[in-house]
């Protein structure tokens, strides 16, 4: 089942499995390897580093600011995890 999360709940997360992302649905929070994530959070997560922290990337970005910055993610892909997990 995919769901939309709004990009700016999405939490990026460095673990010494590798990287994920956690972000919260309904009152459930959920985790997600890097390797399942859709390219649109790539996207979104170049724009926000430049925009927020200067940096650039090798990918070109495009804008397409009639898009909202919504993540479609298959919660089948992901695994539910307790709201004291570690971010």
């Amino acid at each position: 089942m995919k769901v939309a999360i709004p990009f700016r709940v999405i939490q990026h997360n460095i673990t010494p499995e590798g990287e994920e992302i956690v972000f919260p649905y309904g009152d459930r929070w959920y985790r997600c390897p890097i390797s399942k994530v859709p390219e649109k959070y790539f996207k979104l997560r170049d724009v926000y580093l430049w925009i927020e922290e200067g940096k650039t990337v090798n990918r070109i970005v495009r804008l397409n600011l009639n898009v909202p910055p919504i993540v479609e993610i298959d919660l089948e892909e992901c695994e539910e995890i307790t709201e004291t997990y570690p971010i």
